[in-house]
């Protein structure tokens, strides 16, 4: 190693503030050509190498990063401490089933307490370590008076059996959640360091609004919080997106998971990420929740082109929503479990459609109308002949109150897409 070599090492100092002008394309070239020289397994791993220059692009991976940083701080909120299962519940459950009708309970449970204690103590470390009972493995003062002993081991590895698998599932479940966490806490340095030396974005003037929104929510009667959450927004890119997520159960605790769900939903939808994409990552985060919280959350997307009219419904069991063009009304359903639910799909529910000018895109969550008498909510859709949006979720509301007296929460939301659209009938 020449002196030359060393210096450029003693001298390395790393960059912590960036100029907004970009490098010229020799200084690139310098830097892709050293880069290429990267030491490698054996020489054998091709180099592949992304220059990012646009200060578009710099935004984008900066809301991304943000994302994935907001889905692994929710991750670790969610998690309890972790705390070991007490090996004591297998001879607690055993004894349940076979002490409790037993003549000498009295005797084993009370008066010798102490004794029996000891000697299922003393049990414990083998039968963790062989993963089942022996009669040689307790004592012979509990082994010789116990006159039920072949029906006390066979329960006690029964239930030892069940702890064993609920003790690997806690563990494994525990490394998934690290790993998931470790993964997305990565991705999101990594997209902020990719990030960090580009450009700020010029904010550009946007279109005229071809659409008006109107939402509704009521709490479940006896509740002062509403457990359903609606939310609406435009991203960069123009997509318009109507979320609405009920959480499990209702009150504080319904809402705080359905605000949470919405508000990581929106910035994947912000970051750039495909709705189906950002919806399938947001269910496999909360799959790790909700197996450690028994949470889940229904969770409904409409996105659309004002300026041509495509939409998408994105359902992950939420109740039907409803198209509206004149006196005809389309019903959307979705047979996807709610998100969080393990076992459940890794897609959403997706149906695509096209909005005329002058019509409606409806979401409800299923406080307000039962999925399986919703006809009167149809009839309500095929008689209304105005145009505001924010009237039409009030009426619906107002309505679904009166029928289902506030037996859950109800949340409503409604996009019309304006006469002066422009859009083409397809």
């Amino acid at each position: 190693m020449t002196n030359e070599t060393l210096q450029t090492i003693r001298s390395r100092r790393s960059c912590r503030a960036y100029k907004p002008q970009q490098i010229t394309d020799a200084e690139l070239d310098a830097v892709l050509e050293a880069g290429t020289y990267a030491a490698s397994a054996m020489g054998r791993q091709s180099a592949k190498i992304v220059v990012v220059q646009d200060a578009a692009t710099r935004a984008q991976l900066t809301r991304m990063a943000a994302a994935l940083r907001a889905l692994y701080d929710s991750m670790g909120r969610a998690a309890p401490v972790s705390t070991e299962e007490n090996p004591a519940v297998v001879f607690d459950r055993a004894a349940e089933k076979v002490c409790r009708g037993c003549a000498l309970c009295e005797l084993c449970w009370q008066k010798e307490y102490t004794g029996t204690f000891n000697a299922l103590n003393d049990a414990t470390p083998f039968l963790l370590e062989r993963g089942r009972a022996l009669a040689k493995d307790f004592p012979s003062y509990f082994a010789d008076r116990c006159i039920h002993l072949p029906d006390f081991l066979t329960a006690v590895n029964g239930e030892l059996s069940a702890f064993l698998l609920r003790r690997q599932y806690r563990r494994q479940l525990e490394e998934t959640r690290r790993s998931a966490r470790g993964q997305y806490a990565q991705l999101s340095e990594l997209l902020t360091a990719t990030a960090a030396g580009l450009g700020e974005v010029r904010a550009t003037a946007g279109e005229a609004d071809l659409c008006r929104i109107g939402a509704a929510l009521r709490p479940k009667e006896g509740e002062t919080v509403c457990g359903d959450t609606v939310v609406s927004f435009r991203t960069e890119g123009g997509l318009l997106c109507l979320l609405l997520a009920d959480g499990m159960g209702s009150g504080e605790a319904a809402r705080r998971e359905s605000a949470l769900t919405c508000r990581l939903l929106e910035q994947f939808l912000q970051a750039g990420i495909e709705p189906e994409a950002a919806m399938k990552t947001l269910n496999a985060a909360m799959a790790l929740r909700g197996a450690e919280t028994g949470s889940f959350t229904t969770i409904d997307l409409i996105t659309c082109r004002p300026e041509t009219g495509e939409a998408a419904f994105f359902k992950y069991g939420a109740a039907p929503s409803y198209v509206k063009k004149g006196g005809t009304v389309r019903r959307i359903t979705g047979g996807t479990l709610p998100a969080g639910l393990r076992g459940g799909a890794a897609a959403p529910d997706v149906t695509r459609a096209t909005l005329e000018p002058g019509s409606f895109a409806v979401m409800v969550s299923d406080g307000v109308a039962d999925p399986g008498r919703d006809e009167w909510l149809q009839n309500l859709l095929a008689g209304w002949d105005g145009e505001d949006p924010q009237t039409l979720a009030g009426l619906i509301l107002s309505e679904s109150v009166r029928r289902e007296n506030l037996q859950d929460d109800c949340g409503v939301q409604v996009l019309y897409l304006s006469r002066e659209s422009g859009v083409k009938k397809v």
